[in-house]
């Protein structure tokens, strides 16, 4: 089966609404952008769910740096990189992609206590996060892995010793 398109905004909202469901306060969020992304479209999807989920407006910071989500309960920060699939989906633009989001990822590790990451991407990535994450170092790290169905518009959250297969 070829891999579907998904915008980087969708998986951002799907784990939003996990992280909120979970109780979690949403403090920035980073509008995707870049090349054959639609900012302002992004954003006017962005606000339109936060309102459907009842955060109050202007309780969320947009930024244009840094993680694409953070969120904080209980003296507890989440740091999470989300990522989209494009076009195209050669193998070796999902890798390169898969790479990139996940040295994001990993330099937001800046304190060891307090501090979750996140991944979160489609699940037509999930091949590369057991062989180029290996458990070992999510635990290490931290390091949770959403992977977001567009079937059904939802993330599913890993904790870092969860074992991940297809």
């Amino acid at each position: 089966m070829q891999p579907q398109y998904v915008q980087e905004v969708d998986v951002l909202i799907a784990v939003v609404k996990w992280l909120l469901s979970e109780g979690w306060l949403i403090e920035h969020l980073s509008i995707p952008r870049g090349q054959g992304i639609d900012s302002v479209a992004a954003m006017k999807k962005v606000r339109a769910e936060l309102a459907g989920l009842n955060v109050k407006e202007g309780s969320v910071r947009y930024v244009s740096k840094g993680e694409d989500i953070r969120a904080t309960k209980g003296g507890i920060l989440w740091k999470i990189e989300c990522k989209g699939l494009g076009n195209e989906v050669s193998t070796r633009t999902v890798r390169n992609n898969f790479d990139r989001a996940s040295a994001s990822t990993v330099s937001y590790y800046d304190k060891p206590k307090g501090l979750q990451l996140g991944l979160a991407l489609p699940e037509e990535y999930l091949k590369h996060v057991e062989g180029r994450l290996p458990k070992a170092l999510r635990i290490a790290l931290n390091l949770w892995v959403f992977l977001y169905v567009k079937s059904e518009n939802i993330v599913y959250a890993s904790a870092p010793d969860d074992t991940l297969s297809d």
